[in-house]
């Protein structure tokens, strides 16, 4: 009568558990939870570290898709944006996953979009990395 009782609380566990094994998310398949909307190129794991010393190349390549990005909201003549500062509160607006993949991603970084500059911003602290001045007129 014991034994009976312990084989079918084994079955009965090892049914659930396999049905929980199932119902997980398939290792083979793409689970959309996972996509970026930049595409597999964009994802964290191929985020470069640290962002370049020289911002030319870069400016070239955002002046080229500056009409993809579009222009923020102007700033008023009492905000500055200054490098090594903490971004004002309230200015550059974030951007869109769609303007984002236009831009390179840098762990620990986040672009923002101030009238026509851009801004690169350090998302632990909020200071202000760099400012590509008018690289969206």
């Amino acid at each position: 009568m014991q034994s009976t009782r312990l084989l079918a609380g084994l079955g009965l566990a090892l049914c659930l558990g396999s049905s929980l094994v199932l119902a997980g998310p398939s290792h083979e398949q793409d689970d959309w939870r996972y996509r970026d909307a930049r595409g597999p190129a964009a994802r964290d794991s191929h985020a470069e570290e640290r962002p370049p010393a020289d911002f030319g190349p870069l400016r070239e390549s955002i002046r080229e898709h500056r009409h993809d990005i579009g222009r923020g909201p102007a700033l008023p003549a009492h905000v500055r944006i200054v490098k090594g500062k903490r971004l004002p509160s309230g200015w550059g607006s974030r951007l869109s996953a769609g303007q984002l993949h236009h831009l390179p991603q840098y762990r620990g970084y986040e672009w923002r979009r101030a009238g026509s500059s851009l801004v690169l911003v350090d998302s632990r602290r909020g200071t202000v990395q760099e400012v590509l001045h008018g690289v969206l007129d």
